[in-house]
């Protein structure tokens, strides 16, 4: 089993996240409620942001209270290697057989 999470196999979990370290490691420099106002301040700062019509914090804000909008993607074929668009599996019993 992964140590980390994500399933076993999956490396993505175990990749070095910067950023985040470095939140933690100054978040953890704070007391408990020093933390909880630091991030509030944080959440303070990026309102005043989308009410002053910054695009990025609007488009930040959305995405951590709606999820990031999905990727679409179109997959098509060519002449030489068309995609598989239908796949069937037949069941055969060949004990039941007329003779």
């Amino acid at each position: 089993m992964a140590e980390r999470g994500g399933q076993s196999g999956n490396n993505n979990a175990g990749k070095a996240k910067p950023w985040q370290a470095a939140i933690n490691r100054a978040l953890a420099k704070r007391s408990k409620v020093a933390e909880r106002e630091a991030l509030d301040d944080l959440a303070e700062k990026l309102l005043e942001k989308c009410d002053e019509g910054d695009l990025a914090a609007l488009r930040e804000m959305a995405d951590r209270i709606e999820g990031r909008a999905a990727q679409s993607m179109t997959l098509s074929g060519d002449e030489d290697a068309p995609l598989i668009t239908r796949i069937e599996r037949v069941i055969v019993n060949t004990t039941d057989q007329d003779s």
